[in-house]
């Protein structure tokens, strides 16, 4: 199983930009030598609409998860007190667990499940897919493909808009 990973193109307040569009136009312009079975997107608009760009060309079945949703930040991006630097100090910690805003455990955790359906539901058919979504649900992908060891972090890193990557996936996780 072929999952095929792509950031969502370029967009300002969830609707794709010019250059966006364009994007999604190029990346498809790839030729890809993979048959893909079903797209899977978060649900923000710019996914959704950088999502139906493959939906369309690849003429696949599409669903929305809410589950691979963009991870919750602080409101302004600055500590405003204790609880909230407590949290920016354990931002990549997989086992701090926060609701509000969401800890990075419960991040994983649900992204985890979304990817357990997806392969769940495909492996066994030796189907591929394609999630579009964002940088850190591909951290999260990472996290679930490779696994996390107890007590560590895990780098996050920024994947520019509209970045393909590719895993495969040979058994159950």
């Amino acid at each position: 199983m072929i999952i095929m990973f792509m950031r969502h193109a370029d967009a300002k307040n969830d609707k794709l930009t010019k250059f966006g569009r364009r994007q999604a136009k190029l990346a498809l312009k790839e030729k890809e030598n993979i048959k893909f079975s079903k797209v899977y997107s978060s649900n923000t608009k710019r996914t959704i609409k950088t999502a139906r760009y493959f939906q369309l060309k690849y003429k696949l079945p599409a669903e929305v998860l809410d589950g691979l949703n963009d991870r919750e930040l602080l409101s302004d991006g600055e500590p405003k007190n204790e609880k909230e630097q407590e949290w920016f100090n354990n931002y990549m910690n997989p086992l701090y667990s926060s609701t509000n805003p969401e800890g990075c455990k419960e991040f994983l955790t649900r992204n985890f499940i979304e990817f357990k359906r997806i392969i769940d539901e495909h492996i066994d058919k030796n189907e591929n897919v394609i999630i579009v979504a964002h940088s850190g649900t591909l951290y999260a992908l990472m996290a679930y493909v490779n696994g996390i060891r107890k007590n560590r972090n895990i780098n996050w890193f920024r994947a520019g808009h509209c970045s393909k990557i590719y895993f495969e996936v040979l058994e159950r996780i």
